[in-house]
């Protein structure tokens, strides 16, 4: 049995950016080389072809629903955090998904970020099990050149920069120690 892997984002993006993209309707993704030759490099039971029917958008009309509905869902422990003195937006979950198709939605989503953050070489998005101790990497997206792109080399922690996925272990364990002081232990 899989268990549910983190995902965690962290991009540079003024504060009108931000709003900008949290009013303006959710994209519906293209499929192109980048997303072919990441699926391809995927290691999954019973690999299909993806195709653009698989490649779909959240069905919500903006990206502020996206969030808004992920953050409440409790059992995902969503987080949308933006700090104003650093520019910086971190969001994510940490109970998000084990299943590849059901993340596609998510991945169209980030990559819909590439036109609002700015140029920042601490962009990225990682899904990896967080909490169970396995260093496979499920995604892991950068922004580059204002693209943003799916990555088929990193799959594996260790090939993240140590900094960086050290910063991302360290925020989600700040958010787990959030969410768990508010959980009802009854």
């Amino acid at each position: 049995m899989s268990e549910l892997s983190s995902l965690y984002c962290k991009v540079k993006i003024s504060k009108s950016q931000l709003e900008k993209f949290l009013s303006d309707p959710v994209e519906t993704p293209e499929l192109n080389k980048n997303w072919i030759e990441w699926w391809d490099n995927l290691k999954m039971y019973s690999k299909m072809d993806l195709t653009s029917e698989l490649l779909r958008p959240y069905n919500n009309e903006n990206n502020r629903e996206v969030i808004n509905e992920l953050l409440k869902h409790d059992q995902a422990m969503a987080f949308s955090d933006y700090d104003e003195a650093t520019e910086e937006w971190h969001w994510g979950m940490l109970f998000f998904s084990e299943n590849f198709v059901e993340m596609l939605p998510m991945f169209s989503f980030i990559i819909s970020l590439e036109k609002y953050v700015t140029e920042s070489a601490e962009n990225r998005a990682i899904v990896f099990p967080f909490f169970w101790g396995d260093e496979d990497v499920s995604a892991y997206l950068y922004f580059e050149n204002g693209k943003a792109i799916l990555s088929s080399t990193i799959q594996n922690t260790s090939d993240v920069n140590p900094k960086m996925m050290q910063q991302t272990t360290d925020y989600l364990s700040k958010k787990w120690d959030q969410f768990s002081k508010e959980m009802d232990l009854d």
